[in-house]
């Protein structure tokens, strides 16, 4: 590893510029702030270049020696996400420049939570994983309840209190694993798992550990809090778009990391397997199950949460980097939905689905963009979709779980054949239309780079994670009519089922954990991961 240049900058950079230019007339700011996305921007895509083909680069702050000090490291796992934040950040940034919420504080805090997410990438000291989250969390909870409506506050409020029991266990399983260890580093961590006697001593760390960690990631149970941070009803798009593009993958980024970091000692492949199925299943069933546009949107992320998770333990290589692959893709087309799915609910005064109709005709650019998103998520051939969901179906290929695949597919569908019934038909006559073509340029380039990562599959996965392989197979006719059979059925269960039992569905969205329920579930979890990984040892 090479010393390299201050990864600090990376995190405390957007919080200084921040701070720094916050009394400057509101103009100069959002130019300030803009240019400086950029330049963190530039500065990422230089690490990522660095660590690609150098070797990883790491730093100890304030000179002190290791396994005293903070380590701060940028490797081969955690760079692509580190470009991929600065990249999301700076493209909604400039999505939303005009809109009337961005003021000064919003744009502060929507920095600050950058800086964490980039706080939880870069750091290699599990108790500085745990102040950064809980930073975030609060960052998070303040943007969801920024325009104060009652619904959103409440949402906010249920969001941060699940996340300090989270945390709770997270801090439990820190204290007591660095009693039995001495060390808070990650490296060192591992290290001295490898040498323990007893083995069975860390798995009640690990299962507190990692209760809070799938609690991050939004997998079941513990995803109840998704949908009301992610389809708040005053949350701002571009909130939304930032916290399901790059913000859950944090936990599922954790998830990973911790798992490599515990592979010594446990291994609970089999046991986030399944929780991945039953995630995926859940979540578009939900989905579909929803009339509210942002809602159905936020429980697909919960989906396709499931389908990575799955792909991340499938224990194939093809599956592994299929996920990783994925983890980038969703970020894109869940970003533009998100983007796009703000404008229309702006334009229409509405979020239910069935009275939003002919975006296509009243907004043509959004609606476009909204198409790709679509196309994007659903796998369609030449999109990105397609390519990180054959390399994982390709992984789970002469194995049961590829049924499991094709019910996740077949769900998607069915919730975005639902989805994207707004964008045809008779638009109302009160629709507001606001075109900004500044705007839609935004849409487009996200919805550009979504094709472009469906043509070039191949060479982005070996561009940015290493791995080569041909993805020729996406294109191949049995690939083709797989989708439009796909396609053809969930039409057909849309038509006859989902439209007409739409009012029966729908008492599926009345049962919402409350706060005692969801205390339930968590312990439940830990319970459960704990027996596993007690009998795995």
């Amino acid at each position: 590893m090479t010393a390299g240049w201050p990864l600090y900058l990376l995190v405390l950079g957007p919080v200084l510029l921040g701070a720094v230019t916050y009394f400057l007339p509101r103009r100069a700011y959002l130019w300030g702030m803009g240019l400086g996305n950029l330049a963190l921007t530039a500065v990422a895509v230089h690490l990522f270049a660095q660590v690609r083909w150098g070797e990883p680069v790491q730093q100890y702050l304030a000179g002190w020696p290791p396994g005293v000090a903070i380590r701060l490291v940028a490797d081969n796992l955690s760079v692509p996400l580190v470009l991929l934040t600065a990249l999301f950040f700076t493209a909604t940034y400039l999505f939303a420049a005009r809109a009337g919420y961005m003021d000064k504080t919003f744009i502060f805090l929507f920095l600050l939570l950058e800086a964490a997410i980039l706080g939880v990438l870069l750091s290699g000291d599990l108790f500085n994983i745990y102040v950064i989250l809980e930073l975030g969390m609060i960052g998070v909870a303040i943007l969801i309840m920024y325009r104060q409506d009652k619904q959103s506050v409440y949402d906010a409020m249920v969001y941060i209190m699940m996340n300090f029991i989270g945390m709770a266990f997270l801090t439990l399983g820190v204290a007591y694993l660095y009693r039995i260890t001495g060390v808070l580093d990650l490296a060192q961590i591992h290290d001295r798992l490898a040498e323990l006697e007893n083995p069975r001593a860390v798995v009640v760390p690990y299962a507190l550990i990692m209760t809070a960690v799938a609690m991050k990631a939004a997998l079941w149970p513990l995803f109840s809090w998704l949908p009301r941070a992610h389809g708040a009803p005053s949350a701002p798009s571009i909130v939304s778009a930032v916290l399901s593009g790059v913000q859950v993958k944090v936990g599922v980024y954790l998830l990973i990391r911790l798992n490599l970091v515990f592979i010594p000692v446990v291994n609970a492949q089999s046991f986030f397997l399944g929780i991945g199925y039953v995630t995926a299943t859940l979540g578009f069933l939900l989905g579909i199950a929803q009339r509210d546009i942002k809602l159905m949107l936020a429980y697909s992320t919960v989906s396709q949460v499931g389908l990575i998770v799955v792909g991340l333990n499938l224990g194939t290589s093809e599956a592994y980097w299929g996920s990783m692959y994925h983890i980038i893709n969703h970020a894109l087309f869940k970003g533009l939905l998100f983007l796009t799915a703000g404008v229309i609910i702006e334009a229409y005064g509405t979020r239910a689905c069935s009275q939003i109709r002919g975006v296509m005709r009243r907004l043509p650019l959004i609606g476009v963009g909204t198409l790709i998103g679509v196309l994007g998520i659903t796998g369609a051939p030449l999109f990105n979709g397609s390519v990180s969901k054959y390399f994982i179906a390709l992984g789970a290929a002469g194995n049961p779980a590829e049924l499991g695949l094709y019910l996740i597919n077949f769900g998607t569908l069915l919730l975005f054949v639902k989805y994207a019934t707004i964008l045809f038909g008779a638009p109302p006559a009160q629709v507001r239309i606001k075109r900004d073509p500044f705007v839609a340029a935004v849409a487009l380039l996200f919805g550009l780079t979504i094709l472009a990562g469906g043509l070039l599959g191949g060479p982005v996965i070996a561009l940015v994670y290493g791995p080569v392989y041909a993805a020729r197979g996406v294109f191949g006719l049995h690939k083709l009519l797989l989708f439009f059979a796909t396609l053809a059925a969930a039409l057909a269960v849309y038509r006859w089922v989902v439209a007409r039992w739409d009012d029966r569905l729908e008492a599926l969205c009345r049962f919402k954990p409350n706060f005692n329920q969801i205390t339930v579930l968590i312990t439940l979890f830990f319970a459960g991961l704990l027996t596993f990984a007690v009998r795995s040892v």
